[in-house]
């Protein structure tokens, strides 16, 4: 039976045994015949290709399994996976689940994947994709019952194999959902903690270092805290165009170019192409936003518009200054710029836009988004929202092991061009 599995797994069996004497594979003679032949209904027969199923089976996992590997490796260097962003945990999970369900099913029934066109392998692991992220692993049930034509006990355990890719990917929604809340707890209590001891380098920049997706999905960290713009520029170049300059190489003329943005990031398309800049300058609880350090961010916007190897036509930048409070003067700022229809902006310039927030405005939007997945998974946040005992450099070195944390910034290779 194995030899119509369709995954090249080419085996010849041979068998030595007296059961073999006097046997016609011509003909179904039963096990009492009157001329004392065997024949393929024998008892005997059936048994020996049981025990040669069980034997070939246990043969062929292990190469299946690193065939499987490699096929996987092949469908995404010709770009026929979904494009998942790899800096974007949401995806990480999503293409380990999909990696995890090809592999099972190569497996499985790997007569899926043969006779196919690279545009329909395409389709059905996107479809697979879908699929799986609703739930509605009876669907792939159906689909995959039709295209191949399975026995009782293949049947069940494809119905097994869905169940665990289910499971698993639910399980991993799960903990991200439940780590992005507690991280979400734990920057609370950093901030809104008025006995607790917080500074900006130590504990609210090295906590957003960690957390950037609070600022959005689908980010690279180019430069945090200490780099200066012209090391952010290195960097720049780097990941839009792959240019490598030894540090020396890179000067901006600008007075402010030694200045330090606290968060410099950029988020990528699935095509790899840049969309949008973020510059974000955060502030301790302690400091209430107003004037001068408006004019800080919008030093970072100038020295930033003024360098053209920074600007290009299609590369939105979003400048965003943070703290707990605003005084009456970053009011009025945002009052001035109602007119555009966004809320906290206060400058706004072709593709440049500037933000002045509070971190209760950043909460309240995030935990809109997560309300649908809280329901869904029926996570108690209370257990999360507790009173913390821990100092905030514990709370900090706590985030190495919580799932939500994002990659570190690029760094860019030592051999220059």
């Amino acid at each position: 039976t194995i030899n119509n599995k369709g995954d090249n797994f080419f085996h010849s069996v041979i068998v030595k045994t007296q059961l073999f004497e006097n046997f016609d594979f011509n003909t179904d003679l039963p096990d009492n015949n009157l001329i004392g032949a065997i024949g393929k209904s024998d008892s005997r027969f059936g048994e020996l290709k049981v025990v040669l199923d069980r034997f070939l089976y246990s043969v062929r996992k292990p190469y299946i399994k690193k065939y499987a590997e490699k096929y996987i490796t092949t469908l995404k260097s010709k770009k026929l996976y979904p494009a998942y962003v790899k800096t974007n945990p949401v995806d990480q999970f999503k293409e380990e689940r999909l990696d995890d369900l090809v592999s099972d099913l190569y497996y499985f029934a790997p007569s899926i994947f043969n006779n196919l066109s690279n545009l329909q392998k395409k389709t059905l692991l996107r479809m697979f994709d879908l699929i799986m992220n609703s739930g509605e692993t009876d669907d792939l049930f159906k689909i995959v019952g039709e295209v191949v034509d399975l026995t009782k006990e293949e049947r069940s355990e494809l119905v097994e194999i869905l169940d665990k890719a289910s499971l698993s990917n639910i399980l991993a929604m799960q903990k991200l959902v439940i780590d992005r809340l507690q991280a979400i707890s734990d920057l609370k209590q950093l901030l809104f903690n008025e006995k607790r001891y917080v500074n900006e380098i130590d504990h609210v920049q090295k906590f957003i270092e960690q957390h950037y997706w609070i600022f959005g999905e689908q980010y690279h960290l180019v430069t945090a805290e200490e780099p200066s713009f012209e090391e952010a520029l290195r960097r720049f170049r780097y990941i839009t165009n792959g240019e490598i300059y030894d540090k020396k190489e890179i000067k901006i003329s600008s007075p402010d170019s030694r200045k330090q943005m606290d968060i410099f990031a950029v988020q990528q398309l699935c095509s790899g192409k840049i969309k949008k800049v973020i510059v974000v300058e955060l502030k301790r609880p302690s400091v209430k936003l107003g004037i001068n350090e408006l004019l800080q961010i919008k030093t970072y916007y100038n020295t930033i518009s003024q360098e053209s190897r920074f600007n290009a036509d299609n590369i939105e930048w979003e400048f965003y200054l943070v703290g707990n409070t605003y005084d009456r003067n970053i009011e009025q700022e945002i009052e001035n710029n109602q007119n555009h229809g966004e809320k906290a902006l206060v400058f706004k310039v072709k593709k440049c836009k500037i933000y002045v927030k509070n971190w209760s405005e950043i909460f309240t939007e995030l935990e809109l988004n997560f309300n649908y997945l809280n329901e869904k998974l029926q996570l108690d946040q209370s257990k999360l929202m507790q009173k913390s005992d821990k100092t905030s450099t514990e709370i900090i070195l706590d985030q190495i092991s919580n799932s939500a944390t994002m990659p570190p910034e690029i760094q860019v290779p030592d051999e220059a061009v």
